[in-house]
């Protein structure tokens, strides 16, 4: 007799209910598993970065790219989302690939190849992910043994690989080209847009910063009101010198230093440092217009550069790398030291050890002076440390505190030229304008210094300011 209202199967149609269960709880073990700990660490060319797969609806490709936000975009069909997540970008090997750019046919195919690779890598990962999570969850519910649960996973790998396969056959990178932005880069496209509008100024810019250079310099030099002593290069004794600092790789302060050096006539130029941002070859490429000012260079090495900087600089045709030694040009002596951050990836110190480098480097200074003897021009690069030698030389030039400025003192003159890349390529971008500055002096030699013009240019506001101040030396004649 049977009850009514209770189903009844047969063992067969049992056995089929108890597989299907099993097989699904093998697929649930294996999609837990690759959204759990799927998450792999790949590196391409130097950048590090973690992808995984998550549930998800619409088919979301999203790149995280922390502190600044994320970019997502519609890339493909079914209801997995590809987490891609940027870890780290190593230096050293992003630096080697700035510094010596490889064929751009062959970096396309190396990457290409290496992108496949990193994909198989990632799938089998997936895979070996999903065969684990599903062994264990079957084991552990259901104890059908080892044998049976190894082979449920297999086939629910293999049906979550089939999956998978088809809903990334549906892929699209070119969903890309109209993402959505979160968090900080959701500024992204506007930024982009206002770099791109900057850079098309910046032909114009340079134009104006020549044309601006030369016109005050032929005001200046005609004024004949001045005292003879107001316009010192009409004497043929005197040596002037263009003193930059600060250049932080910004083309229109090239122009700048170019434009000054041309129209004032100067002898020879002075840089106390910081010519790049980083130290990068690329960055010295970008400043090659240097090879022009046809006059000698003079350069101490500062703490955001780098000996790939000083390298470049010692390249150039009439420029000279200053590491303690004296060099003497139209009888004028200079001597520099470069900033000891220079030969470092470093570009500061812990507050621990930027007292002790300073008092290191201020005792080698006195050393060397007392060996070698009393130069009239003493650079170095931290203003800082430039207004503590004072004494050690009749002028002492340093700049990265962006600061123009001149001090006298009993024993000596400072003189910091300020910031003539106008703190970087960011002084492009700068609202209110970041000002061009640079100094030239004039000076007697055996008698010291006579005059210092000091410039300031703003290309936003286009106001030019150029102050003469005469010095002691001037007065004593």
């Amino acid at each position: 007799m049977r009850l009514a209202g209770r189903a009844e199967f047969n063992p067969r149609t049992l056995f089929f209910i108890k597989m299907f269960v099993i097989l699904v709880t093998a697929l649930v073990g294996a999609i837990l598993a690759i959204w759990l700990f799927g998450t792999t660490a790949v590196e391409l060319e130097g950048i590090e970065f973690k992808a995984g797969l998550t549930p998800g609806r619409n088919g979301i490709t999203e790149l995280h790219f922390p502190p600044f936000g994320v970019v997502e975009a519609k890339t493909h069909h079914g209801p997995v989302k590809l987490v891609i997540s940027l870890e780290q970008i190593r230096s050293d090997s992003f630096k080697a690939h700035i510094d010596n750019p490889p064929d751009q046919k062959e970096l396309v195919e190396h990457l290409q190849n290496t992108a496949r690779d990193k994909i198989t890598a990632f799938a089998l990962h997936q895979a070996a992910v999903a065969l684990l999570g599903a062994f264990l969850l079957v084991f552990f519910i259901w104890r059908p043994g080892l044998l049976k649960s190894l082979l449920y996973s297999i086939v629910s790998t293999l049906i979550i690989l089939l999956i998978l396969t088809g809903i990334f056959r549906s892929y699209d990178t070119a969903t890309f080209n109209e993402p959505e932005y979160k968090g900080v880069l959701s500024m992204a496209p506007a930024a982009v847009k206002f770099a791109s509008d900057s850079l098309t100024d910046l032909k114009e810019i340079r134009n104006q910063t020549r044309q601006i250079v030369s016109n005050l310099g032929i005001l200046f030099s005609s004024a004949d009101s001045l005292m003879v002593m107001a316009n010192p290069e009409e004497q043929g004794e005197v040596v002037k010198v263009l003193l930059v600092s600060d250049l932080h790789s910004n083309p229109v302060g090239i122009e700048f230093t170019k434009s000054l050096a041309d129209r004032f006539k100067v002898d020879f130029l002075i840089n106390a440092g910081d010519l790049t941002d980083m130290g990068l070859q690329l960055e010295t490429n970008a400043t090659q217009d240097l090879a022009e000012l046809g006059v000698p260079h003079l350069f101490v090495g500062g703490n955001h550069d780098s000996r790939e900087t000083m390298n470049f600089i010692a390249g150039l045709a009439e420029s000279y790398v200053l590491n303690g030694q004296i060099i003497t040009l139209q009888g004028v002596k200079v001597l520099g030291f470069p900033d000891p951050l220079s030969v470092v990836p470093e570009v500061q110190y812990d507050s621990s050890e930027e007292e002790k480098s300073s008092e290191d480097q201020l005792t080698t200074i006195q050393e060397v002076i007392q060996a070698q003897g009393k130069p009239d021009i003493l650079v170095v690069h931290d203003s800082r440390l430039g207004k503590r030698l004072t004494s050690l030389a009749s002028l002492v030039v340093a700049g990265h505190d962006h600061r123009i400025r001149i001090e006298e003192g009993p024993d000596g003159v400072f003189i910091n030229p300020g910031t003539t890349g106008a703190s970087g390529l960011r002084g492009l971008y700068s609202e209110t304008g970041t000002s061009y500055s640079a100094a030239i002096v004039y000076l007697m030699p055996g008698s010291g210094l006579v005059a210092v013009n000091m410039v300031q240019y703003n290309p936003i506001s286009q106001q030019f300011s150029l102050e003469r101040k005469l010095l002691q030396a001037a007065s004593d004649k």
